[in-house]
Parts: structure tokens; C-alpha cells; sequence
């Protein structure tokens, strides 16, 4: 019954005040009518946008970090469920979103209606996706690509949700179709290219780089201008150190800690060295198999 409530106020509630100045004026010449006519539409954008902030507006204050329950009935899922109804009403109202996106001053006043209070001067597509604004900080001339995920929250399987802040700061980018867990945390001039995903709470340091179709897991840490080669996997807690090169292809456990090049070239020999050892006794095996078939 709430969802139903709220969209009927929104898109019922936006629909008959645009068109209320004509039925109340009641245009007398063509030129009247073509000038009301003309206006309902952007009526109609700024009422749909205003109506549904609106609404959002007393539920804002249940959009806090934390790990709270999947319940409609519990006092914060409950402020989120209402918030999230309004923000999507917008969001998925791709033609309208994306005009109030191309307008500066009507995309900072739908941002800050939803509770957004830092800066404005950032690129976000319609297909980018954004929640939880008031928990969003985003840099001056920062760069969020066309269906990216800016997630600020996540459901876990025990029945409950993580929800925390994600920080960006000036002109870091964030590549096409990557994915930003919450708590995520990137310093200025920071790229992460495309399909690459960022676990909860990691942070990435001012110039460090992420090439394209990385995995790095929670809690990470990646250094001043460090640099992650494409299909890497860094593992949950893993801190790499400033202007460290991370070769293509890596795949660094969870917990350790790399802080010199040489420390970089060390793991990745032994690395190879045990890549080498087992396809070494993996062709021996194979040539044992192939072997005994010919004897049989």
C-alpha cells in the first residue's frame, strides 16, 4: 500500500498541477493556448522532481551507514524504503532524468532536494547508478561513466544490509560498468577502468590507477600513484605501497603486503616458479596417461 501511495502522490500529484494554469486561465487566443500548452511539460518536470524530493525529505534521516535488518517494519529500513521509492521514481524516469543531468542548475537542485551536499560539478550518466545521496561525496571534475555502480549499499544473505558512505574526490575516474562497494574511498586523479570491481572499504590513494577487468577485494589498500595491471586480483585486505607497478594478470592473497618493486618482483618470481613446477608435473602426468593408452 506505501509504494502505492507514494507514486500515485508523485505522477497523480505532478500531472494535475502542470495542467491546473490551463484550467484555470482558460486561454482566450491560439498564441495563449500554444504558451500554456508549451509550459505543461516543464511544469510537470520540476513538480514530478519537486513532489518526489518532497516526499523523501523526512526519510532522509534513515539513510545512515550501518548493517540494519531487511524489515519494512524496522525504523530505518522502513525511512530507506520510502527514500528509495522516491529517488527511483526519478532515476528510471530516464527522459526526465537525463534533461535534469544536462541542466547544471536543475541537476544541483535535484541532487541537493535528495539530500546530496557536496559538490555539483561532476559527469554521471542516467544509466550510472546513484543511491543513498545523502551518503554520497563526489569531487570537482570527477568522472563517473555510463553504467557504472555506485553502490552504497549491498544485501547480505543472513537477512540484513550494509549501507556506508563512498567518497570521491577531484578528478578521479570511474570506468564503464565498474563496481564501487560501499565504504569505497578514492583520492584525487584516481582511474579505475572498465569492469573492474572495488570492494567494501577499500581505498585508493591520490594518482593510484586500476586497469581495466580488476578484482580487488574488501578492505584493500592501494597506495599513491601504485598502479594495478588489467585482470588483477588483489585479496581481501591486501595493501600495495605508493608507486608500486603491479604487473598484468597478478593474483595477490588476502593479508599481504607488498611496500618495494622488489618485494613486487620477489612474490611474482616465486609465483612463477610455482606456476612453472606445476605445469611442468602436470605434462608429465599427461605424457604417463597418454603412455599407458598407447600400451593398452
Amino acid at each position: 500500500l506505501l509504494p502505492f501511495c507514494l507514486l500515485l502522490i508523485i505522477w497523480c500529484g505532478a500531472f494535475l498541477l502542470a495542467v491546473t494554469p490551463i484550467i484555470l486561465l482558460q486561454p482566450k487566443t491560439m498564441v495563449e493556448t500554444y504558451i500554456l500548452y508549451a509550459c505543461v511539460p516543464i511544469l510537470f518536470l520540476l513538480l514530478f522532481i519537486s513532489i518526489a524530493a518532497g516526499l523523501s525529505r523526512f526519510a532522509q534521516r534513515g539513510i545512515i551507514a550501518g548493517t540494519f535488518p531487511r524489515d519494512p517494519f524496522h525504523p530505518v529500513y522502513l525511512l530507506r524504503r520510502i527514500y528509495g521509492i522516491c529517488w527511483t521514481q526519478v532515476f528510471y524516469f530516464k527522459p526526465l532524468y537525463a534533461i535534469a543531468l544536462s541542466i547544471p542548475l536543475l541537476k544541483k537542485y535535484l541532487f541537493r532536494a535528495f539530500g546530496y551536499r557536496g559538490n555539483t560539478d561532476f559527469v554521471i550518466y542516467p544509466d550510472t547508478w546513484i543511491r543513498d545521496l545523502p551518503l554520497l561525496n563526489i569531487g570537482k571534475g570527477a568522472y563517473l561513466s555510463n553504467r557504472a555502480t555506485v553502490g552504497t549499499n549491498i544485501c547480505l544473505p543472513a537477512g540484513t544490509i550494509l549501507v556506508d558512505a563512498i567518497e570521491m574526490e577531484e578528478q578521479s575516474l570511474v570506468g564503464h560498468l565498474t563496481v564501487l562497494a560501499p565504504g569505497v574511498k578514492i583520492g584525487r586523479k584516481v582511474e579505475i577502468g572498465v569492469c573492474s570491481t572495488i570492494g567494501i572499504r577499500t581505498k585508493l590513494a591520490i594518482g593510484s590507477k586500476v586497469n581495466p577487468c580488476c578484482a580487488i577485494n574488501h578492505g584493500v589498500v592501494i597506495g599513491e600513484e601504485a598502479r594495478v595491471g588489467s585482470m588483477s586480483y588483489i585479496g581481501v585486505k591486501t595493501t600495495i605501497g605508493p608507486r608500486l607497478v603491479i604487473p598484468d594478470g597478478a593474483n595477490i592473497p588476502s593479508g599481504f603486503s607488498l611496500n618495494t618493486q622488489e618485494e613486487v618482483a620477489k612474490f611474482f618470481q616465486e609465483e612463477t616458479r610455482k606456476i612453472d613446477s606445476y605445469v611442468s608435473k602436470l605434462k608429465e602426468r599427461l605424457n604417463e596417461n597418454l603412455k599407458n593408452e598407447n600400451k593398452i
